[in-house]
């Protein structure tokens, strides 16, 4: 029977009827107007709202409320059966509306999509190649990328360092009498190709089947390292997983047996747990390389068996590729890897929490480090590209894994997983920003209390983590380069909106005239992060740290970052802010200290030939680097700023 409450609703809606105008229904015109055929066809397709339902009353397809819930006030929503979640119907204008607002700024006509692996390793050399797209606060761009087979454009939006790369090249290139080029080098790095790279070195590598001890070694690096960031894999089970793959590898590697049902997904995580360790080792150990490539062809005959369901363990199996690849991007196409890992988890709920006993509490725990793991990368990689997430907040409600402890742990392990679990909060933080000021097309122009108290947010996060130099790991180093990344990422608008007001003879009087100086400093300690890392013997807590194709990625920003703020100095006209102070309001500005900037630059170029050396088609950020610090940094020294 109908609550009274519900007949009261409905003869509330029979009086609305009566006073809807017919030139209302079915659809409001106003609400499709600038929606095309295609999406106008989704639109249509709209199921009835959850009120319409309740009161059995036809409901329409109007955007962003049916007329009977705009009526009375309320909010429309339906039920999405994909996501298993209700949704509001503004949810669904709001999507419409980008679509379209990125549909005004296309691609040029010819343009094609290019392997995710050719954007990540060939960045553009020269600032020559690109389509400049501006409007007041936009700077995202069309760069035409070269490849092996073809050229073609690619869209970067304004959070990739290739836009900054851009911009701080353009001035220094463009007045070459200013920025003269030295007769010799400044940094002579003496790099050659051999090392880990060195294909002649792997080929002649006798591949021998892998003893039980030395997979133990690897499974338990694995766990050490890259699980617990991604705490994806159960240890519990690996055991099994072990057995199997050590009773079938003889066979399978001699005979051609192929395994199916469980025991594939098994015998697939033990190859693939084992390939990542060894690209992760391979770095201070150059012939894992080859063991590496061995592992990863055992489990790549497995790919179809292991991801063909819907199911927990083939999400666990394309989060694994996912890893890899971050080590390997040539090896698979990681953006539509993480587009198929992101449908899955919303497909199984991943994204939501289940009812306290539908599922026991380790695999409850096991669904929220998969789903925090997946989130996390898929919004670096696609900040990194400077696009949007295919994991809406909106739908997201499941809590982060574990209980973060009012204070940090003492012991080595302990401290690690506590760091990688407050890492989620930070990358939370960050995509919110992300979503303000890069992800809209029509950005709202922020002032610099906005920044300054976005960065004072972001410092109370660091704060309370409380990292003890001396417990130094894979998590805590995760968490000093996140935090640091974020503070020169959520500066990077006001850094390129000041590169593109210097290239003007005179500023306009609404033009930046400071700029923080935070982001400067953030570069210097990346740079100085990463030379720890890199520096740090063989399985210590340090050494083991996963130096992925991110990572390449932060250790140009870091260094464009310094040469941006460098170039700000040599014009002078904006000026830098001293350090900032929370409950301060002075704003005063204060010469740059660049100091040990030399030495600085002198690990960027360093670490940017690991990186050239490491994936081949990087060297162009070397070259981009090299090429900016042999002209800016001696101007600073002749005008003694450094």
């Amino acid at each position: 029977m109908e609550s009274h409450q519900d007949q009261e609703e409905l003869q509330e809606v029979e009086r609305e009827d009566l006073s809807i105008s017919p030139a209302s229904s079915p659809a409001d015109a106003s609400s499709l107007a600038n929606v095309d055929d295609k999406l106008r066809a989704s639109i249509e397709l709209l199921p009835s709202c959850q009120r319409c339902k309740r009161l059995r009353r036809k409901c329409d397809t109007n955007l962003p409320s049916c007329r009977l819930c705009q009526k009375a006030k309320v909010e429309c929503s339906f039920y999405d059966h994909s996501l298993q979640q209700v949704l509001p119907r503004s949810y669904v204008l709001s999507l419409l509306t980008r679509a379209q607002e990125l549909k005004a700024r296309r691609y040029p006509d010819g343009a094609k999509a290019t392997n995710t692996a050719d954007i990540l390793l060939h960045p553009p050399s020269t600032p020559r190649h690109f389509l400049v797209n501006r409007t007041a606060q936009n700077f995202d761009n069309h760069f035409m990328l070269s490849t092996t087979t073809d050229s073609s454009y690619h869209f970067f939006g304004s959070s990739s360092v290739f836009v900054l790369s851009v911009s701080v090249a353009a001035r220094v290139f463009d007045d070459p009498a200013q920025f003269q080029r030295p007769e010799s080098p400044l940094f002579d790095l003496n790099y050659s190709d051999e090392g880990i790279n060195d294909s002649t070195a792997v080929a002649n590598t006798r591949i021998s089947i892998p003893s039980r001890d030395m997979l133990l070694t690897l499974i338990a690096h694995y766990m050490s390292t890259l699980n617990t960031l991604y705490p994806f894999i159960d240890e519990s089970s690996i055991q099994a997983d072990l057995d199997v793959y050590m009773e079938n590898q003889v066979s399978e590697t001699s005979f051609g047996t192929k395994l199916s049902g469980k025991q594939a997904y098994q015998y697939f995580r033990i190859t693939m747990i084992c390939a990542i360790a060894c690209a992760n080792k391979s770095r201070h150990k150059s012939y894992l390389v080859a063991s590496d490539d061995d592992f990863y062809a055992k489990g790549l005959k497995y790919v179809e068996a292991v991801t063909s369901q819907a199911s927990g363990e083939s999400l666990q199996a394309l989060m694994l590729l996912i890893v890899y690849c971050l080590f390997h991007p040539r090896k698979g196409d990681i953006w539509k890897l993480l587009d198929y890992a992101c449908r899955l988890s919303v497909e199984l709920g991943y994204h939501t929490e289940l009812p306290s006993d539908q599922d026991s509490n380790k695999e409850m725990a096991i669904r929220r480090s998969t789903f925090w793991g997946l989130y996390t990368i898929e919004r670096i990689v696609g900040q990194i590209f400077g696009r949007p997430s295919d994991l809406p907040e909106q739908i997201i409600t499941t809590e982060y894994p574990g209980i973060l402890a009012a204070g940090s742990p003492t012991d080595q392990m302990s401290v690690q997983v506590f760091s990688a679990a407050h890492h989620y909060r930070l990358v939370y933080l960050r995509s919110e920003i992300y979503r303000e000021i890069y992800l809209p097309t029509d950005r709202h122009v922020h002032d610099l209390e906005w920044f300054i108290d976005h960065y004072f947010s972001l410092s109370q996060w660091y704060e309370e983590i409380q990292i003890n130099e001396s417990l130094a790991g894979v998590g805590t180093s995760t968490c000093n380069v996140a935090f640091h990344s974020t503070i020169v990422f959520l500066f990077q608008p006001l850094i390129l909106k000041a590169l593109s007001q210097i290239r003007e003879t005179e500023l306009e009087s609404k033009a930046l005239r400071i700029t923080p100086s935070e982001n400067y400093h953030s570069a210097c300690q990346l740079i100085r992060t990463y030379e720890k890392v890199m520096r740090a013997p063989d399985d210590t807590a340090l050494g083991v740290y996963p130096m992925t194709i991110m990572s390449a990625h932060y250790i140009y920003l870091a260094g464009l970052t310094i040469m941006a703020h460098a170039q700000l100095s040599l014009d002078g006209r904006i000026q830098s802010l001293g350090p900032l102070v929370r409950g301060s309001s002075e704003r005063a500005p204060q010469p740059m200290d660049y100091s040990n900037i030399f030495e600085i630059s002198g690990s960027c170029l360093v670490l940017l030939n690991w990186c050239a050396g490491t994936w081949r088609g990087m060297d162009g950020m070397l070259d981009m680097y090299r090429r900016l610090s042999e002209r800016v940094l001696p101007m600073l020294a002749r005008q003694g700023l450094a």
